[in-house]
């Protein structure tokens, strides 16, 4: 009676924190998603600051202006990955996915199945130093975000797994070279429909993965072109199952960014995107995704 005692007040506790955390991602979602205002006194304002985001090395001011306080800032000094799908963001994407090795997430259809993927997150700056028509500077935030992924092969559109991600992140710029250092939190979910479809009765046993990492992205840019590098490592995991013993990962890149022209008070430019991984976990094979389009800026 005392071990079943435990392990019910084990599984309320767990369910608590995973109610807890995902409230917490969903509410930092919401904030990152509205536009932040600076706070008054003695910090400056960061609605008037050029996004560095965005911006081009051509398009900074000759003279930036000194590096000042600003509390709450509306945009960063680091430029988001634009090929990762693992990026805070929010989308919506369709995939034609392979398996290598097991397929139990193809529900039995096959090794090839058509997955829709969507995210929903964000960051939201919390203190940075900046310039007000420069990007060098640093900056200290805080990201959320929720991935997740659906059998569109399947009758009922079975959601696979969602994997939620929060932590603190420390960006830093410096004329062309620009970094980010993240430590932040990792919960893995198997998808309900999933396991009721097939996973259970084909002996998938639900694990709810939880895992701490630390990151760190090196970034060179010009005008044109982009490259990036940098991995990371897995501080601390849950026992079951234990990623400690294989904590290793790496990233690396590039992007390319066309001519602007104008359209209806905004700007168009074509841009394109390779990014790419290899996890010790997985015997450092290498996975990469490459993106093209336009990106439209007004």
């Amino acid at each position: 009676m005392l071990i079943a005692s435990r392990r019910t007040l084990a599984r309320g506790l767990q369910a608590h924190v995973d109610s807890m955390f995902r409230s917490l991602l969903i509410a930092l979602a919401i904030v990152a998603a509205l536009p932040a205002e600076g706070a008054e006194g003695s910090h400056d304002t960061a609605s008037a600051r050029l996004d560095c985001r965005y911006a081009r090395l051509a398009e900074m001011g000759e003279a930036p202006g000194p590096l000042e306080s600003v509390l709450l800032p509306d945009s960063d000094v680091f430029r988001p990955i634009l090929a990762d799908q693992r990026e805070p963001r929010f989308y919506a994407d369709y995939r034609r996915v392979h398996f290598r090795g097991q397929d139990q997430l193809a529900e039995g259809q096959g090794p090839d199945i058509d997955v829709g993927m969507v995210a929903f997150g964000g960051e939201f700056g919390i203190w940075g130093l900046r310039q007000r028509r420069g990007c060098d500077g640093l900056q200290v935030s805080l990201f959320g975000v929720v991935f997740s992924q659906f059998n569109l092969d399947a009758a009922s559109l079975d959601l696979l797994n969602s994997d939620y991600l929060v932590g603190p992140v420390l960006t830093y710029r410096h004329g062309p070279w620009s970094g980010r250092l993240r430590f932040y939190h990792q919960s893995s979910h198997l998808g309900d429909e999933f396991l009721l479809n097939y996973g259970i009765a084909n002996g998938v046993q639900r694990q709810n993965l939880s895992v701490e990492v630390i990151d760190l992205l090196v970034s060179l840019e010009n005008t044109w072109w982009r490259v990036y590098a940098g991995g990371g490592v897995i501080a601390f995991s849950s026992s079951q199952p234990d990623l400690k013993s294989t904590p290793g990962f790496v990233l690396w890149g590039l992007e390319l960014r066309g001519p602007a022209w104008g359209w209806q008070n905004s700007t168009l430019r074509p841009v394109f995107g390779g990014s790419f991984s290899q996890l010790q976990a997985t015997g450092w094979s290498l996975n990469g995704s490459l993106e093209g389009g336009i990106e439209w800026a007004s």
